[in-house]
């Protein structure tokens, strides 16, 4: 580790292609490429190679100290054996034919090595095309810092950094379907899209159909244990030492039915620039919910109530702590003893109405949204947006969409006054 830690700091861009694509790489082969990637790139810095047909001639020459930046010191016989082996690694690319078909096919990284038993030196070529996605990359690319990538200890690190750095410029996601607006650096991945970058599904060999690889980590707490809590902890650890610019928290999405699998994964990227607020540690149960969503998201007028409801991306997202993703936002606008009377009164409706706890939860979560997104609420007093709730939508906008409500609570004088009565 001594040895990686002393790689220099250099930035390298890399295409969203190669970031986007399987992970199908140990870790230490995605140093090597890494490693080999810094130096394509300044030899065709020195040497201007931007035309394809010179890129035959690109020969990396490793030493063994090269090869020690690699793998370490004490496994350059073993580092030597995975810059050889790196000729089988495929990766997958599509292209457009010259009369616009479409073209599935697969290219080595490395089509060439050469050792030299009197220098003991290495000669590695990458294949012609994998350099478009490695050199004069202008459109679509990603910066990563090559000391960074290498020094971090699993493959699962490695691709979870990559992700970080893609989305941690001014990345902003909008969900077309619900018209959710995350907020800046939070990317949501479809959990498919997901197990492919991480290489997870089982691979069947195109012509037999012969299972060659077994499926791994088949649903999203085996995902979160053995890939996205390893690869946290260890890029919040380079980021308080300086050894890495970002790091992430994350959240399941939406899942696929009540009760149903995950359909996707929040990544919540901080950066030197966009830093974490508030506790600055990675997120635990019993944290403020990681407010994920813009205040003021556009919805489309057409859906009903229940539609936008079922649309909610929180419907069933936290279902660990809706209530308290509830009481949060009671809070945006009431005092704490309002917000408490609130929150138990609509876990008392759930029950007298025969409700389930979680859908009168999200009714309430929906009528306020539904409120905030009003012009005249966004640009009122605190006073009237207070009033509005508890003597409007609480018992009102309830009613109307989903058929109950809760009264406005009694003050020690309407108390007083019942009693004289």
């Amino acid at each position: 580790m001594s040895d990686l830690m002393r790689i220099q700091h250099e930035k390298v861009r890399r295409s969203n292609f190669l970031i986007n694509s399987a992970m199908d790489c140990s870790k230490v082969e995605k140093r090597a490429l890494y490693y080999i990637s810094l130096i394509v790139k300044k030899q065709f810095e020195e040497k201007n190679l931007g035309v394809p047909d010179n890129w035959k001639d690109l020969y990396i020459h490793l030493d063994d100290k090269d090869i020690a930046k690699i793998g370490g010191t004490k496994n350059i016989p073993h580092t030597y054996n995975v810059l050889k082996n790196l000729e089988r690694r495929l990766i997958y690319i599509s292209k457009r034919g010259r009369n616009g078909e479409h073209i599935n096919g697969c290219a080595h990284w490395i089509d060439s090595f050469f050792f030299n038993k009197e220098t003991c030196t290495c000669d590695v070529r990458l294949s012609p095309e994998i350099m478009p996605y490695l050199i004069d990359v202008k459109d679509n690319f990603t910066t990563l810092d090559i000391g960074t990538a290498m020094a971090l200890s699993s493959k699962e690190s490695q691709k979870m950094y990559e992700i970080c750095c893609q989305y941690s410029g001014n990345y902003r996601h909008t969900e077309k379907e619900t018209g959710f607006v995350y907020k800046k650096n939070i990317v949501s991945i479809p959990i498919d899209r997901f197990r492919t970058i991480f290489n997870l599904d089982e691979k069947r060999n195109e012509r037999t159909g012969k299972v060659e690889r077994g499926s791994r980590y088949k649903n999203f707490n085996a995902i979160k244990s053995n890939i996205l809590l390893k690869a946290q902890a260890e890029l919040y650890m380079f980021y308080k030492e300086k050894a890495s610019d970002v790091w992430f928290d994350f959240l399941p999405g939406p899942r696929k039915g009540r009760g149903g699998k995950v359909s996707s994964i929040l990544i919540v990227v901080y950066s030197r620039e966009n830093p974490k607020k508030g506790l600055d540690r990675p997120w635990q149960k019993g944290d403020d919910p990681l407010d994920v969503y813009e205040d003021h998201f556009e919805q489309e007028e057409t859906q009903t109530p229940r539609q936008r409801l079922h649309a909610n991306p929180l419907y069933d997202t936290f279902s660990e702590c809706q209530e308290q993703v509830l009481l949060q936002l009671l809070k945006k606008y009431l005092s704490d003893d309002e917000a408490g009377y609130y929150l138990r009164m609509t876990l008392y409706e759930a029950r007298k109405g025969n409700y389930r706890t979680a859908d009168a939860v999200m009714q309430m979560i929906q009528v306020i949204q539904d409120k905030e997104k009003q012009k005249k609420i966004r640009e009122s007093t605190a006073a009237y947006k207070r009033n509005n709730l508890v003597n409007y939508v609480f018992r009102v906008n309830l009613q109307r969409e989903f058929g109950w409500h809760i009264d406005k609570r009694k003050t020690p004088d309407h108390l007083r006054k019942h009693r004289k009565r």
